[in-house]
């Protein structure tokens, strides 16, 4: 289930202007997590699958999104396929709590920004996202 974390800062811009990060994780509490690291400076969608990712692509095109590898139906790489079809100029983070890192460097290959190791560090993801947006290089 798709659900919009908006966060508004004291005093500052209207949700509208804030940059929007999807984060794509069938597992609710991770990606929960990554939307609190990601903090309140950006606009949160979350989706538990590939189909719900693909549509809230469709429905607002996101600034950054972050991917895990491993989920039932569509896989990461089938969705990042599918969004880099859709608009290759959104940057990609996959996430990965695997040891086998073959779909990361096939993710790669297809053009993804960087990953994401599970377990991850707050500051880690912080910074990933914040050059994702930016245009910066990993």
């Amino acid at each position: 289930m798709s659900a919009a974390l908006a966060r508004r800062p004291e005093g500052g811009d209207p949700e509208v202007t804030k940059r929007r990060v999807l984060i794509v994780d069938d597992e609710r509490t991770i990606a929960e997590t990554l939307a609190e690291c990601v903090g309140p400076d950006y606009r949160v969608e979350l989706a538990s699958d590939g189909t719900q990712a693909l549509a809230a692509v469709r429905r607002e095109r996101p600034d950054v999104i972050l991917l895990d590898v491993n989920m039932p139906g569509l896989t990461g790489v089938e969705v990042l396929q599918r969004v880099r079809a859709m608009d290759a100029s959104i940057p990609v983070i996959m996430i990965t709590a695997t040891p086998d890192y073959g779909a990361v460097t096939e993710a790669l290959a297809l053009g993804a920004f960087s990953y994401i190791p599970k377990p991850f560090s707050v500051k880690y993801v912080q910074n990933l996202v914040s050059a994702a947006v930016t245009g910066g290089r990993r």
